[in-house]
């Protein structure tokens, strides 16, 4: 009868460890550590559903999570031993009768299979000490095992300042910027249309909307606008960028605005910026053109701007010069430290020099392109770049994002190496965006 007792006591336990992580309720208790999911068979299938691409699992794994302290925690399946899988995880808190998602994730790993692509998870949150998280892996995609693991680390410090959602209603059909415009040193929000500039000024409490009658521009933001006080009256003036030309309406200092043009050239304005192109202490404008040499407007210290294009008779500077274009997003930053501001454009991609990402380096005394020396000379159909010094070395690095093809990250790699750049892409995870 022992014998038997026994017998009937270990079919017991093995049936309790192959179903007790198949349910909420069952959870199976973890701490930090490496674990094996053999198969995602469980009966009950994660929901709410917390990671992206929707319903469709058919079954899950689950596993309960209670710190002892504050931590930030990582749940990751991408794991060598996992090369070639596709998990998806979600976390919750509350009860198994009300479950709350925390986090969750489905193919944001690096490591790859043979396809080259990761479909690997990887999810991070802040737990509070004795508070449970339920881990739920589902099926989604599969039902095959993995190995997954759970990493503990300090605490994120707490943020300096939130975000609350504030819905704005805007009356204008163009453009959508955040700039001061009433000089009260509080950002506000601007639309426009060919007759309107629309603001929602901020205030200590919220925003007050603000329609401002403008004469009718020749050209309306179709593709860009830029804001800056160009004639230095302590008010932001606008430059509406369209395909076929350019307006600037400037500010009189009393909120009201007056139409100019400067030129009746065509411009195929894909980018607009105001900057100051001669290091006078001056902005000046900046037009991207997509079709042609791109133009520029010199500011004569009075507010008054005279009309310009790259390789033609008289102009100053030769600035993204391609006879027949290719600029799509120009942006201006200093990134040798020189206190001289230099010019990046994206380009529209492809193998001729038309298509090639430029960088124009301003010397103090004029303009030289030199992306090929320092690594910024890609041909990818790329459009727009974001510039920030993100490792906190002192020097401005660049994220380049692709309308079609990968984006890149390309990390500065400072004065000891002129200046050059780095494409760290593949090693900072950027590649799974």
């Amino acid at each position: 009868m022992k014998k038997i007792t026994c017998l009937i006591a270990f079919l017991t336990l093995i049936h309790l460890a192959s179903f007790g992580q198949n349910t909420c309720a069952t959870a199976q208790s973890i701490t930090a550590g490496v674990y094996t999911v053999s198969a995602v068979n469980g009966t009950q299938v994660p929901s709410p559903v917390c990671a992206q691409n929707g319903t469709g699992a058919t079954a899950g794994e689950w596993y309960a999570y209670t710190p002892a302290e504050d931590v930030h925690v990582t749940v990751t399946s991408d794991l060598a031993q996992n090369a070639g899988g596709d998990t998806r995880v979600h976390v919750y808190n509350g009860s198994c009768a009300a479950l709350n998602c925390v986090a969750g994730d489905d193919d944001s790993g690096v490591i790859t299979g043979t396809s080259g692509t990761s479909y690997l998870s990887v999810v991070q949150f802040e737990a509070t000490a004795g508070t449970t998280y339920y881990i739920a892996f589902d099926n989604k995609w599969n039902s095959n095992g993995f190995d997954f693991e759970l990493l503990e680390d300090e605490p994120l410090p707490p943020g300096i300042f939130s975000f609350t959602t504030v819905s704005l209603p805007t009356s204008g059909s163009f453009g959508l910027a955040v700039v001061d415009m009433n000089g009260d040193h509080l950002d506000d929000v601007v639309t426009v249309s060919s007759s309107n500039i629309n603001l929602q000024i901020q205030t200590s409490t919220g925003f007050t909307a603000m329609n401002i009658s403008t004469p009718t521009a020749d050209w309306t933001p179709d593709w860009s606008m830029a804001i800056g006080d160009y004639n230095a009256d302590g008010y932001n003036d606008l430059l509406y960028g369209a395909w076929g030309g350019v307006t600037f309406m400037r500010s009189e200092g009393d909120m009201t605005y007056t139409k100019h043009t400067y030129n009746d050239a065509s411009v195929a304005s894909q980018r607009t910026n105001f900057v100051d192109l001669n290091n006078d202490g001056h902005l000046d404008a900046f037009v991207c053109h997509d079709v042609a040499p791109s133009v520029y407007y010199i500011n004569d210290g009075n507010g008054n701007l005279s009309f310009y294009q790259s390789s033609t008779s008289g102009a100053p500077y030769e600035l993204a010069n391609y006879y027949s274009g290719g600029n799509y997003g120009s942006i201006w930053v200093d990134y040798d430290n020189d206190r001289n501001i230099d010019m990046f454009i994206a380009k529209c991609g492809g193998a001729f020099p038309r298509y090639v990402n430029q960088m124009h380096h301003n010397t103090g005394t004029g303009y030289v392109e030199n992306a090929a020396e320092i690594g910024l000379d890609d041909d990818d159909q790329t459009w727009s770049s974001a510039w920030g010094d993100f490792d906190n070395d002192g020097d401005m690095d660049v994220f380049i994002g692709a309308s079609s093809g990968p984006h890149v990250l390309k990390m500065n790699n400072g004065a000891a190496n002129n200046y050059s750049f780095t494409d760290i892409t593949a090693s900072s995870g950027v590649s799974a965006l």
